[in-house]
């Protein structure tokens, strides 16, 4: 008889049915964790409290402690149950940072033992860019290209008001790409100097341009370079207790690297 109920697929069902059921059950109930505001905390809360008012807590103020608190966990609990953390970038980023901080914990400030070497090992990193000097004489408007003989013979052509004026004196290269554009840059850069030439159209409008000086790229001192150098230092310090944190997490996570 019992031979046969087990050869019965419904009854087969309804028995992994309530197997199933109360697996979950268990599991849920297990995982379960009560909120409740303990004593340590309570007392915590409490003297920060009165540390801030300047009074002793009521007995009213201290339900409101454990109100606001138990509202918080819930909130909190709720949020993490509906994924808010892997819907809102700005959760999920705080989330992130927070948890590098956990990770890589309080660094020493780094010291110029660390950071010489540092230095001499990047030192290509730290270096003036080229820049150049240059006058022009800017329009709107194409402006008509006999002005270009006007400027050539040595006359006085006015043109319309720049907000940086007529005259930029060693401006990057980085700047120059940033205000004007990659191809104006690139004119400039192949430009005889001391010789008008133009019009070049810019972001801005159009330019008669005479490169007047250029200069190459200049390494920086270490004093120069100290503080860029000591910023370089501690982002690949945190890289490094990042990663190492996350290399000990190997048999937690299975994690799939796809690299070409």
């Amino acid at each position: 008889m019992l031979k046969k109920l087990y050869q019965d697929p419904l009854v087969l069902f309804v028995v992994f049915g309530v197997i199933v059921f109360s697996l979950y059950n268990y599991l849920q109930q297990a995982s379960e964790v009560p909120v409740e505001l303990s004593e340590n905390n309570r007392t915590l809360f409490v003297k920060q409290l009165e540390l801030l008012t300047g009074r002793a807590a009521t007995p009213e103020d201290i339900a409101k402690i454990e109100q606001s608190y138990i509202q918080e966990e819930v909130l909190f609990r709720e949020a993490l149950a509906a994924g808010l953390h892997l819907s809102d970038s700005e959760i999920r980023e705080t989330l992130i940072e927070e948890m590098r901080l956990q990770a890589t914990g309080e660094l020493p400030e780094p010291s110029d033992k660390d950071l010489v070497p540092y230095y001499l090992k990047h030192i290509k990193r730290y270096v003036i860019e080229p820049s150049l000097s240059f006058q022009h004489v800017f329009f709107e408007q194409q402006p008509e290209t006999e002005i270009l003989e006007k400027l050539s013979s040595g006359e006085t052509v006015t043109g319309d008001e720049f907000w940086r004026g007529r005259t930029l004196p060693n401006y990057g290269i980085s700047m120059i790409r940033g205000m004007f554009g990659q191809p104006f840059l690139k004119t400039l850069e192949s430009a005889k100097t001391d010789e008008w030439y133009g019009p070049e159209q810019s972001l801005f409008g159009w330019h008669f341009v005479k490169v007047t000086a250029s200069h190459p790229s200049m390494p920086l001192t270490y004093e120069q370079a100290q503080m860029q150098v000591r910023n370089d230092y501690t982002v690949d310090i945190l890289e490094e207790s990042v990663e190492d944190f996350i290399k000990n997490l190997d048999d937690k996570y299975k994690i799939i690297r796809h690299v070409n």
